[in-house]
């Protein structure tokens, strides 16, 4: 089928790497080859590990739904138990953190990303896993590690100079979904109200303004996270801002965050959010954001994840199953720009389980038991056999207002979705302190000042 070699070629050629590295002291940290010994003269076999247990934390996700259920299929086949902790993502964050930087090991495998990786691998917190994946010994036969979609992988690869080197170096995390960022609308409310779905960041003001006008009772225009948190200038504004030519740092590796383009899309993004949204908006998280989609409250989300897709789709999750439409995230002056974030599992460098965990780890993100997420709902896909499976291609197909529309707006943002910020342990403080500078502009309309105290404490950070 052509549609799905299109999208297969585009997702294989998700660069994700962005250009905004520039060159860095390096972290000194001696790193061996871990795992590799590890029954290195053995067969595979997976109840090598009977009768250890592993503990794991998750981060509150769809994915998590779609993995419970196969766990006891795990513990039957390897006698490995597993013992799952779920926290909402900033708990489950600070948790970890603190287990981590403890070195108790109470955590043997945890959900994690590229961004907080860079601070775990740095403090050397986090096992490196080509080791481990090279052991015939302890790896599945069928494992296929090439499958996996090069960008999306090497993501979880840096060297451990900061600012520069993501992509190459260690492998730290192995992946489980991957998402960027599009606008999601109801046809029916932009129907009734006469409104074209946007193109422009310009465009979505103005449709905001017209929806507010023409819907009534509880019910509002757009919807996106803008909680004083990381991911608001790392994904979704953070995919504004570049449609603005805007990078925390800029091409001479400066603070770029407060230009002149950098206040034009903050006050742009400002006046979307309070002519569009309720109060309290601006304590959004993602979760607020996914819940109050489905919930047919709102026209559309604004740069919010497309993996959200699966739950808006699903009848019994969703008032909205049957009346969602997907589009291109909205254009700036210097054309689109989409973030991309990827979910990954890793392990604790201070686990006492390491064979047990490992275990779990090549189950979980093995061909056969991800496609099994996939169909439950876990998108989107980060081997590219994946996107060749008929069912899951057939059931991307049904989704949009028209077929084929979720999937043709996915291969087009896999052509600019990338990490456009530079690896660095510290990155989440700078991210955070971006993010408070913006919301504290939407309380006191002060963008330019607010924009240019975080640039001189991000300098400090990141120097």
């Amino acid at each position: 089928m052509k549609t799905r070699h299109t999208l297969v070629a585009a997702i294989a050629a998700f660069a994700l790497l962005g250009s905004a590295c520039t060159t860095g002291g390096a972290v000194e940290q001696n790193l061996d080859n871990p795992g590799t010994d590890l029954r290195s003269e053995e067969t595979y076999d997976p109840r090598a590990f009977e009768g250890e247990s592993i503990n794991i934390l998750l981060i509150e996700h769809p994915f998590v739904d779609t993995l419970r259920p196969l766990i006891p299929g795990f513990e039957q086949e390897t006698g490995i138990t597993v013992n799952l902790e779920v926290l909402n993502e900033q708990q489950g964050f600070d948790k970890l953190q603190a287990d981590l930087s403890a070195g108790s090991g109470n955590f043997d495998v945890f959900m994690t990303s590229p961004l907080q990786n860079w601070q775990y691998s740095a403090a050397g917190w986090v096992e490196p896993l080509d080791g481990y994946v090279g052991n015939d010994g302890i790896t599945m036969p069928g494992y296929d590690f090439d499958d996996f979609a090069p960008g999306i992988l090497n993501s979880g690869r840096w060297t451990l100079e900061p600012l520069t080197g993501l992509g190459e170096g260690p492998l730290w995390g192995l992946p489980i979904n991957f998402e960027s960022y599009n606008l999601t609308y109801r046809p029916s409310m932009f129907e009734a109200a006469g409104v074209e779905v946007p193109t422009t960041y310009e465009e979505v003001l103005v449709a905001t303004e017209l929806l507010a006008g023409s819907l009534s009772g509880n019910n509002y225009p757009v919807v996106t996270r803008f909680d004083k948190y990381w991911d608001l200038t790392y994904l979704t504004f953070g995919s504004m801002a570049g449609a603005y030519g805007v990078t925390l740092l800029d091409e001479d590796g400066e603070v770029g965050i407060a230009s002149a383009a950098a206040v034009e899309a903050t006050e742009l993004f400002i006046d979307i959010i309070k002519a569009g949204s309720p109060d309290g908006s601006s304590a959004f998280t993602w979760y607020e954001s996914l819940q109050g989609m489905t919930s047919g409250r709102f026209a559309m989300a604004l740069n919010e994840a497309d993996l959200f897709a699966p739950t808006y789709e699903n009848v019994s999750e969703s008032v909205i199953a049957d009346d969602v439409g997907y589009a291109m995230i909205p254009e700036g002056p210097e054309g689109r720009s989409a973030g991309a974030w990827i979910w990954q599992m890793s392990m604790s460098s201070s686990s006492e389980n390491k064979g047990a965990a490992w275990t779990f780890l090549q189950w979980l993100t093995s061909p056969d038991v991800l496609m099994e997420t996939h169909l439950a709902g876990n998108m989107n896909p980060v081997r590219l056999s994946a996107w060749e499976n008929e069912e899951l291609s057939a059931l991307v197909e049904t989704w949009g207002a028209e077929p084929g529309q979720y999937r043709k707006v996915l291969a087009e943002t896999a052509k600019i979705a990338e990490i456009s910020v530079p690896p660095h342990p510290e990155l989440t403080r700078a991210l955070n302190r971006w993010a408070e500078a913006i919301q504290q502009s939407y309380f006191d309309g002060n963008v330019k000042e607010n924009l240019e105290s975080a640039a001189a404490d991000i300098e400090s950070i990141l120097r």
